[in-house]
């Protein structure tokens, strides 16, 4: 070895260097190849997609007049029926107004009545030569106006029956209640959401996938998902794919139909697992 004083800074430093050449390459010796760093990615890793599973049908229960809630009677997580009583309002006032109806109602008919026997004396009267034309028309817009009321009372206890109706909210589909929006003793108006619906028969499936994978996505494939928080797999159907891309993270999304009969375990929200 050859020994080499070098000033580095203000102190030496020897550095040993080899006083033999450096091997060349022939044809009996052995040059190593480079060593290339590679990743257990794959091409199904590639098209590994991510997302959640939705309810295919949701919506907000709302009353169709207004009022004080009286009582809430779905219970959060609870699944209900189609026309399944969910909340009632105080109908203190609907029912006066019924009655009120309903009396109007009744002295329109009575009204009605009595123009109509009016009509059928006067006609006779008419045909005895007794009274008058005159006498006779009047007669008869007496009863076409009684006749014009008794249809506007009908209309109205219709209506006072329907606000009586309507002060009990249904459900508008079968599901399950994921929100209560408002609590008893609240003042809600026409259309103010109560309670948050989603179905649980018609579970849909969103999937972020990657701008670079657009072409080979198409609706009618057939995929498979995997549910990693319960250890299950289930297929879906693409239904349709929303041709928008995301800025921050690249993706576009697709929409799937689970098909077959869904898993007990599968709910709106839920993290899946999906390869296009």
């Amino acid at each position: 070895m050859i020994l080499v004083s070098l000033l580095a800074g203000c102190t030496g430093q020897k550095i040993a260097l080899p006083t033999e050449p450096p091997q060349v390459a022939g044809p009996d010796i052995a040059v190593a190849s480079p060593v290339v760093a590679t990743t257990s990615s794959s091409a199904d890793s590639l098209t590994r997609v991510s997302g959640q599973i939705n309810s295919g049908k949701q919506g907000q229960a709302s009353f169709k007049v207004a009022g004080h809630i009286a009582k809430t009677i779905a219970q959060v997580g609870e699944k209900v029926r189609r026309g399944q009583i969910l909340a009632v309002l105080d109908d203190s006032d609907a029912q006066l107004r019924l009655r009120l109806a309903q009396n109007q109602m009744e002295q329109a008919r009575i009204t009605a009545e009595q123009a109509r026997k009016d009509m059928e004396r006067e006609v006779q009267l008419q045909k005895e030569g007794a009274t008058t034309q005159t006498n006779l028309e009047r007669m008869s817009n007496a009863l076409a106006s009684a006749r014009i009321n008794e249809s506007q009372a009908q209309i109205n206890l219709q209506q006072a029956q329907k606000n009586i109706a309507d002060t009990k909210l249904l459900a508008a589909f079968d599901g399950v209640v994921a929100r209560r929006l408002k609590v008893e003793g609240e003042y809600v108006g026409i259309g103010a959401a109560v309670y948050e619906l989603a179905s649980m028969n018609e579970l849909e499936v969103s999937l972020r996938v990657p701008e670079s994978l657009m072409k080979r996505v198409k609706t009618g494939h057939q995929i498979t998902l995997s549910i990693p928080s319960v250890g299950r797999e289930t297929a879906a159907k693409i239904l349709r794919i929303v041709p928008v891309i995301q800025e921050n993270s690249r993706t576009f999304e697709v929409i799937g139909r689970i098909q077959g009969t869904l898993p007990n375990e599968m709910v709106p929200g839920q993290f899946v697992e999906a390869q296009l």
